[in-house]
């Protein structure tokens, strides 16, 4: 279970992530940019395929004010009690109502996107941003993707938060701001918006905003889309905010290894110790079997199994998926006269993707037949008889 890459070495490994593809911050939903998303720590959605090769599309989504998770969000639980339409004049896909997200991590920067039911910007649903003065940049600002359409009325944020640690960026009126908690110096970095649908956004540098980048560290995505002017027609009062989350984890591979040896009772032995290793005959067969899980929450490569005395470690795989056991074997000879005997197993395997290497070792032992010993009987009657070979000698002598 051990890690031969340090703590402060992982971020450099996960920065060499293999990728399916590279990510675009365009404001496009192109599928198999986000193929892979990273998220070890949280359920996928139920197109997700752990043995690839496209690896699954979006995250579950937990909803903050409704204690469910969702593949997708559903349409028109945005208001006060989540089953409000945000849309106060069309129909209810308004770009202020979530539907799905992505989450991508690669190295330090966060890469995320997110599927509004509507168009961003239209916040009434009508499909139509244009011929909507509310809609409108009333700055007459060009977004960071050159475009207008996010106005006033409208708002869109995205918040990372781990532990104290918590920054924000916020769209409204077609400009980004960016809001910082818990002592960060969070940037924008590349931000889009697309009038098909998505939000995209990057988040770099975030080791270096107080952000913890170590192996298990968990980070949560929280999307808020809200509507300012979004006014119930029939109470008059104001509607409430589509919040959901994701939840990423840096991943943290780890590796175990049981060693066992099979005495002369064909019972296996977990002997880590001389004196819970099993009575082997002499000359007699020997087995050892290798018990290795992986324990980590990635899939692990390159998994080798080796013995410290040269034993020959038979494995009928080298890879293990996140919770998978495979037994390795090999054989022997106890030695005629035996010797009490000890070896080591050693396990390592690499996680497919933050390239992190793990090691695990585990020895097992076996124990020799007694060496009969002399009764006082015995032994009285041996110094008898060695007494009258004594005797018989002396007398040839003379």
């Amino acid at each position: 279970m051990r890690k031969l890459i340090i703590v402060c070495a992982a971020l450099m490994m996960i920065a060499l992530m293999p990728a399916a593809m590279a990510v675009t911050v365009d404001g496009d939903r192109v599928i198999d940019e986000w193929s892979d998303d990273w998220a070890f720590c949280q359920t996928h959605g139920t197109g997700y395929d752990p043995n690839g090769p496209s690896f699954g599309d979006r995250l579950v989504m937990y909803q903050n004010n409704a204690p469910f998770w969702f593949d997708i969000d559903p349409i028109d639980d945005a208001g006060t009690g989540f089953n409000d339409n945000l849309a106060t004049v069309g129909p209810a896909d308004s770009g202020s109502d979530i539907k799905t997200m992505y989450v991508r991590l690669d190295g330090d920067t966060l890469y995320g996107l997110c599927e509004v039911y509507g168009i961003p910007g239209d916040l009434d649903g009508n499909g139509d941003i244009a011929s909507d003065p509310m809609m409108q940049d009333t700055a007459g600002n060009v977004g960071p993707d050159g475009q207008t359409g996010i106005g006033d009325a409208e708002y869109w944020e995205v918040r990372v938060i781990q532990g104290t640690s918590e920054s924000r960026i916020w769209l409204q009126d077609n400009q980004w701001t960016v809001d910082n908690y818990g002592g960060t110096t969070l940037t924008s970095g590349d931000v889009y918006t697309y009038y098909n649908s998505v939000y995209e956004i990057s988040i770099s540098n975030l080791d270096d905003r107080g952000f913890d980048f170590t192996p298990g560290a968990q980070f949560e995505l929280m999307i808020i889309a809200g509507a300012v002017g979004d006014v119930d027609p029939i109470t008059g009062g104001v509607l409430g905010e589509d919040i959901s989350s994701v939840f990423v984890c840096i991943p943290d591979p780890e590796i175990d290894i049981v060693k066992y040896v099979k005495g002369n009772d064909g019972v296996w032995y977990d002997a880590n110790t001389p004196a819970t290793g099993p009575v082997m005959a002499n000359g007699s067969a020997v087995s050892w079997k290798y018990d290795v899980t992986n324990t980590g929450d990635e899939p692990l490569v390159n998994v080798v199994v080796t013995d410290d005395q040269g034993v020959t470690v038979t494995c009928l795989q080298d890879t293990l998926d996140v919770g998978e056991t495979m037994t390795c074997t090999a054989e022997g000879t106890v030695p005629d006269p035996c010797d009490p005997y000890g070896n080591v197993g050693y396990v390592e395997g690499v996680g497919v993707v933050s390239g992190i290497t793990v090691t695990d070792e585990d020895p097992a032992h076996y124990r020799c037949p007694d060496v009969p010993g002399l009764t006082p009987a015995g032994l009285m009657a041996l110094i008898g008889i060695l007494g009258m070979i004594g005797i018989v000698g002396l007398k040839r002598r003379d």
